[in-house]
């Protein structure tokens, strides 16, 4: 008879336990779940196309001197290629930066001539707001290294924008005026270049125009 006693008592302890935890599991039975999910900051930006052609004698007027205007004649190029942009991240940095318009080496030569044309041009993205509330977003003129986020503006973001289709618009102007210097290889700021009021060379002149834009929370 006592086997039996604790035997039973085992048993009832073993099959008794389910319910403490978990109610009689007799009626409605209801659990919430959190479930946690991370989207990253995201940026795009593009054109219709990526290869663009001044008009024909935009570098230098008829007495073969730097023109003034090559900084708007980009931008008018620029302004053609549809460039679109979006941020889906509210600290976003950005920069711009250029080459100058080169041929044979970029360098003034012995001759006299000169080789190479800096520009400068601005771009605004509309939607786009800096935190220090300049405008336009970003130029040039600061040469690569520098823009909202970076370099000198290390302590600037630029807000989300373009929240439909391709994104926001960005537009292009003239940030500065052209002129010839003495030597075009470089990207640095406009400071950094040394102007010449000799003549260009004629020839075929190449320029490299860089947009940056990195996504940030």
């Amino acid at each position: 008879m006592k086997k039996y006693l604790v035997a039973a008592a085992t048993f009832a302890a073993i099959t008794s336990t389910p319910a403490f935890a978990d109610g009689d599991n007799r009626s409605t039975d209801t659990e919430i779940f959190t479930i946690n999910a991370t989207n990253p900051a995201k940026c795009n930006l593009e054109a219709t196309t990526y290869t663009l052609n001044l008009d024909t004698n935009a570098l230098s007027n008829d007495e073969g001197f730097a023109l003034a205007t090559v900084s708007s004649s980009v931008a008018n190029k620029m302004n053609q290629a549809n460039v679109t942009a979006w941020c889906t991240g509210a600290k976003n940095t950005l920069q711009m930066y250029r080459t100058a318009f080169v041929t044979d080496g970029g360098v003034k030569g012995t001759d006299g001539f000169n080789r190479a044309v800096v520009y400068d041009v601005n771009m605004n993205i509309a939607g786009a707001v800096r935190s220090d509330g300049f405008t336009p977003t970003e130029g040039t003129s600061d040469g690569q290294g520098n823009g909202p986020g970076v370099g000198s503006g290390a302590g600037i973001t630029v807000g989300r924008f373009g929240a439909t289709g391709t994104g926001a618009q960005v537009v292009f102007s003239a940030e500065l005026n052209s002129e010839a210097v003495t030597n075009g290889n470089s990207t640095a700021a406009r400071g950094n270049f040394t102007a010449d009021a000799n003549r260009l060379i004629a020839g075929q002149y190449i320029s490299t125009l860089t947009i940056e834009l990195t996504p940030g929370v």
